[in-house]
């Protein structure tokens, strides 16, 4: 049973009746895999056990590319509370809010965390001041106090999200003025090399156009978004950075450090593939199952080939919802 959550008189996180009257639907199989019955249609990848082990992993790679930590160093929380609240939208497992409830609640820490995802499967022994809501974080957040949050998370949303001003401008209404912070990590797909090109007709090159043409097909693009700094600014948010970390497919490059972030990224994504194709690829383009197994067995040999030295981006966004006193209107 999913239960809701939402705010106490004190602003903490406290049980409620369900926020939902209607029973979720069930989670159904499709070519081998298990899906999510809650908006379906809105997010075409798998909740099952594999899935949740891609997550993990990811959540390591992610760790590895940004030296340890679990959130950027641009990312400080103000002393104006008695410990930061913490939101995270789309959080999958919940691993990642799991280890920021853990740093932040633990030693005498008040820090509280709210996990939200479209798909329920967190795990039920979590630290007390974590929860986790089913939510689409597309529909409107009810339960939720505005102007409360002292960080609000993003974490590989790309291919799940219709319109970023939209979600943007829901996350500046829920920050604290003045305090509120946003960070967002997405990776950029698109396969990129400093040695030449990416040939045209590589499974590689073939596969990152059939996923991000399935996925704009479905209104929710894989690909990365490059007005991220635009749709920040227009929404109004200060102090935006940004942090790009090139990540190797594969072990390929000197550097020790580029080569663990490599292991990691290589792992997860040759893992995660299926899941990231099987549900746009036959839904949005009409390909079998078979099919994308064939160009996967492909992709993952020139995922792991060291002589195509190709790369990926990752992008690191912070940015700071400002006080009313430090916006200023044009005259």
């Amino acid at each position: 049973m999913v239960v809701a959550m939402a705010m106490a008189n004190n602003g903490s996180i406290s049980p409620t009746s369900p926020a939902d009257p209607h029973t979720p639907p069930p989670d159904y199989y499709e070519n081998g895999r298990l899906y999510h019955g809650f908006h379906k249609e809105k997010y075409p990848f798998p909740c099952d056990e594999d899935e949740k082990d891609r997550y993990d992993i990811f959540h390591k790679f992610f760790q590895v590319a940004m030296g340890g930590v679990l959130h950027s160093k641009n990312t400080k929380f103000t002393k104006n509370f008695d410990g930061p609240r913490i939101l995270d939208l789309g959080t999958g497992t919940g691993i990642w809010a799991i280890d920021m409830a853990d740093e932040y609640g633990s030693n005498g820490g008040t820090g509280e965390v709210l996990g939200l995802d479209i798909a329920r499967i967190q795990p039920f022994s979590i630290p007390h001041n974590l929860q986790f809501w089913q939510r689409d974080i597309e529909s409107p957040w009810f339960g939720l106090e505005v102007e409360s949050w002292d960080m609000i998370h993003i974490r590989m949303l790309s291919g799940g999200v219709v319109s970023w001003p939209a979600l943007y401008q829901k996350v500046w209404r829920y920050l604290k003025p003045q305090y509120g912070r946003l960070e967002q990590v997405e990776i950029d797909f698109t396969p990129r090399t400093d040695f030449g090109q990416i040939p045209a007709d590589s499974a590689l090159a073939i596969w990152i156009k059939k996923i991000f043409d399935a996925t704009y097909r479905n209104h929710r693009p894989l690909a990365y978004n490059p007005e991220t700094r635009g749709m920040l600014e227009k929404q109004g948010f200060v102090d935006i950075q940004e942090e790009v970390i090139k990540i190797p497919l594969n072990p390929w490059p000197e550097d020790p450090r580029e080569k663990d972030i490599a292991r990691w990224y290589n792992l997860a994504l040759t893992q995660g593939l299926e899941a990231m194709t099987l549900g746009p690829l036959v839904r949005m383009s009409g390909w079998t199952k078979d099919e994308v197994t064939r160009l996967l067995t492909e992709v993952r040999r020139d995922i792991c080939s060291r002589k195509i030295r190709a790369y990926n981006n990752l992008h690191i966004w912070t940015a700071r919802r400002p006080a009313e006193s430090e916006i200023t209107i044009p005259l």
